[in-house]
């Protein structure tokens, strides 16, 4: 995923969904949504220090709830891109508290409360999509000591 990240002919798109495909090989055209991040990609450099300043502490679903993340996080080691999100289920500002850390910490003013993500359309010569997964209840296998361990 990183090499793909690299590639000066690939442009990679996390958090967004295809809303609308059309032409043929070699020529189409693309409707992305791109959810929002609450953190300017370009801006940020995935330092951490937002992470640091984060009050908020709540099970991390990359460790199935074995380990804690912050309200601000990287989903998960070497995520592309190497820049945090904003979980404004969890995040404090979300309520409308005075809570600002992550935003007060961040040099480069990356973080954006108010993004409400956008929809770019694209001319592209070919497409991967990747849909995600189901993750599998390994609970339902005890020999895996899924849990427990």
């Amino acid at each position: 995923m990183m090499d793909a990240g690299r590639h000066p002919n690939i442009e990679v798109f996390t958090n967004s969904e295809l809303v609308k495909f059309s032409g043929n090989a070699g020529n189409f055209r693309a409707v992305v949504k791109k959810h929002p991040r609450y953190i300017d990609e370009n801006l940020c450099t995935g330092c951490g220090v937002c992470t640091d300043s984060c009050p908020v502490a709540v099970p991390n679903e990359f460790e199935v709830g074995m380990g804690a993340r912050k309200a601000i996080y990287s989903p998960f080691p070497q995520a592309v891109p190497n820049t945090y999100i904003i979980d404004r289920q969890n995040c404090l500002n979300n309520d409308f508290l005075v809570c600002s850390n992550c935003q007060d910490v961040c040099d480069r003013n990356a973080v954006n409360y108010d993004d409400t993500g956008e929809e770019i359309e694209i001319e592209i010569g070919s497409v991967v999509v990747a849909t995600g997964f189901d993750v599998y209840d390994a609970s339902a296998i005890p020999s895996y000591g899924y849990g427990r361990y």
